[in-house]
């Protein structure tokens, strides 16, 4: 399959299939990938809200969302990684797909962006309290919340079950939230 091939297969997948989910990590991983090429300074350029916007842009033109972005974003990484150094080992590929492209696997939330991790617990909550809409609720897959409640750090955990359960308000929740250790990611 030729380079054209590739970037076809992304693109259609991108804009015809993909989830809301999987195209903010799309955004992600091309936030970091702009930073670390960018060579006039991130503080001249807002790749984390061109990222975002070009996500919401799609979704809105295309209604998408979800599981199968995520797929294509570790594939797209791993691709680039192993154009970089071919000789990897899945071991290595793997813990840093992990790190780069969080969401399944072992890696859980460590090294999961910030924003990401915000939008989680949002949408998390949100479910939980019985405020989220029949709509909202079909673009996430099956299972979605027990995976989400997996990916979170513990403090966060507690924080939500207190928040939840009515234990906590909601500004001692969100500030619970900005002071986790995670946050500081």
């Amino acid at each position: 399959m030729g380079l054209d091939d590739r970037i076809t297969e992304i693109l259609d997948y991108v804009l015809n299939q993909a989830t809301r989910f999987e195209l903010e990590l799309v955004g992600e991983a091309l936030r970091k990938r702009m930073e670390r090429e960018s060579s006039i300074g991130m503080s001249q350029i807002d790749v984390r809200g061109m990222a975002r916007s070009m996500a919401e842009g799609i979704e809105k033109q295309m209604g998408i969302g979800g599981e199968a972005v995520h797929r294509a974003s570790r594939r797209l990484v791993a691709d680039m990684i192993r154009n970089e150094k071919p000789d990897i080992s899945e071991r290595e590929m793997n813990a840093l797909l992990d790190r780069w492209v969080p969401g399944k696997g072992p890696g859980g939330s460590s090294g999961m962006p910030r924003d990401m991790l915000l939008a989680m617990i949002e949408q998390f909550v949100s479910y939980s309290m019985g405020e989220m809409s029949a709509e909202e609720k079909r673009e996430f897959p099956a299972g979605w919340h027990q995976k989400y409640w997996g990916a979170f750090p513990s403090d966060i955990q507690i924080l939500i079950r207190d928040y939840i359960q009515g234990k906590i308000g909601k500004n001692q929740f969100w500030k619970g939230v900005r002071e986790s250790p995670a946050m500081l990611k």
